[in-house]
C-alpha cells in the first residue's frame, strides 16, 4: 500500500467555519446536493436516520463513500456531528476527490434502555446495508467505502470493518445488503475491552472498567462474560484478511488512553493485517491540548485522514 505522505503546511485554514447542526441548519456551508435527515431503519417505531453530502460537482459514475460514525461513548452525540469543524474538512477534502460523504445516528445505551453497544454496532451495519440497497440512488459504489469514527465512534468504525457483518442480524428489510469496507480509520478508538490495563491512566480517576456495563447491561465483567466483551473488541476480530487501518492515537489521551492503538498495531503485525497508526504528540481526547501544541496539528490530522481515504480507492485503479 502506498505510504502516508504527511508534509508540514498549512492545510484547510478555511475549513474551520461554524458549523453546528447539518440536519437543521440551513447556513450550513456545503456546494454540493445534501440529503438530510435519511430514514434507514426504525426500531420500536423509532425512525433511526443520517445525512448524506454528495460530491461538488455530482456523480457522474459510481462514486466511493465515506461513511462517518459519530462518537460521544455510546451514550449521546448525533450525525450532526459530521457537521462539526473538526470532521466537516475530512468530507470536504474526500468530496472534492468524488466521494460522497455521510454522518448516521444509532441508538444510544442509556441505563436501563436495553441498548447496548452491540445495538450500536447493529445500527451502523444496517446503515451501510441501507446505502447498498439505495446505492443507485445516491449514486453510491458499494465496493469504494471507507468507515470512519472518532472515540466510540472509532471502536464502531473498526467494528465495520473488521467483523462478519452477517453475525449482527439487523433490520429484516435490509437483509442480504451487506458491504465489506475498502478501509477503516479510527481516531482514539477503544480496541479491546478485554485488557482493562488499556483504560488506565495516571491522568484519570475512571474505573478501568467503566464501559462494561454498556457491554453486557449486568454486574460481572469480563470474568463472567468474556465472549460479549471479546465480540465487541476489534482486537479480537483482526486478520491477516482484514481491510487496511488507520489508527490516529493522541499520547496524553485520558479517556481512551494511548494504549489502545499500540495494542492493535502490535496484533496486526503478529497476523499480517494491514494497519498504519499515527501517534499524536500532546494530544488528549478530541485532540485536546495536553502538555504542548497537538503534533501533527489538526488541519494534519484532517488531512492525513482524507488522504488515507483517497489512496484506498486510488489504488484500485493501480
Amino acid at each position: 500500500m502506498k505510504k502516508l505522505l504527511i508534509p508540514t503546511v498549512a492545510v484547510m485554514a478555511a475549513c474551520f467555519c461554524t458549523l453546528v447542526n447539518a440536519a437543521t441548519d440551513s447556513k450550513v456551508t456545503w456546494t454540493g446536493e445534501r440529503f438530510l435527515d435519511v430514514t434507514y431503519k426504525e426500531v420500536n417505531g423509532r425512525q433511526i436516520k443520517m445525512d448524506i453530502y454528495m460530491p461538488p460537482e455530482g456523480t457522474a459514475e459510481k462514486a466511493p463513500l465515506l461513511y462517518y460514525v459519530h462518537g460521544g461513548g455510546w451514550t449521546t452525540g448525533s450525525k450532526s456531528k459530521g457537521g462539526l469543524p473538526l470532521m466537516q474538512p475530512v468530507f470536504k477534502q474526500v468530496a472534492e476527490k468524488g466521494f460522497v460523504c455521510a454522518s448516521i445516528d444509532y441508538r444510544h445505551f442509556k441505563g436501563k434502555n436495553g441498548i447496548l453497544i452491540r445495538d450500536c454496532v447493529t445500527d451502523a451495519i444496517d446503515g451501510l446495508r441501507f446505502l447498498k440497497k439505495n446505492a443507485d440512488k445516491y449514486g453510491i459504489d458499494p465496493n469504494k467505502v471507507v468507515v470512519w469514527g472518532d472515540s466510540a465512534g472509532g471502536q464502531l468504525a473498526m467494528m465495520l470493518a473488521l467483523t462478519d457483518s452477517s453475525t449482527f442480524d439487523g433490520d429484516p428489510s435490509l437483509k442480504g445488503y451487506d458491504i465489506k469496507p475498502l478501509a477503516g480509520m479510527s481516531w482514539y478508538g477503544p480496541t479491546d475491552f478485554t485488557d482493562v490495563e488499556l483504560f488506565k491512566t495516571d491522568l484519570s480517576d475512571k474505573a478501568p472498567d467503566r464501559f462494561g456495563f454498556r457491554i453486557t447491561g449486568k454486574e460481572g465483567g469480563f470474568a463472567k462474560f468474556p465472549k460479549e466483551y471479546k465480540e465487541m473488541s476489534p482486537y479480537y476480530w483482526i486478520s491477516k484478511n482484514s481491510p487496511p487501518l488507520l489508527l490516529l492515537q493522541g499520547d496524553t489521551d485520558a479517556t481512551i488512553p494511548y494504549a489502545h492503538a499500540p495494542h492493535l498495531k502490535k496484533k496486526a503485525d503478529s497476523v499480517g493485517a494491514d494497519v498504519e497508526m499515527v501517534i499524536v504528540k500532546h494530544a488528549g481526547h478530541n485532540w485536546r491540548k495536553a502538555g504542548g501544541q497537538p503534533d501533527p496539528g489538526i488541519p494534519e490530522i484532517q488531512r492525513i485522514t482524507a488522504e488515507y481515504a483517497i489512496q484506498q480507492v486510488e489504488a484500485l485503479k493501480k
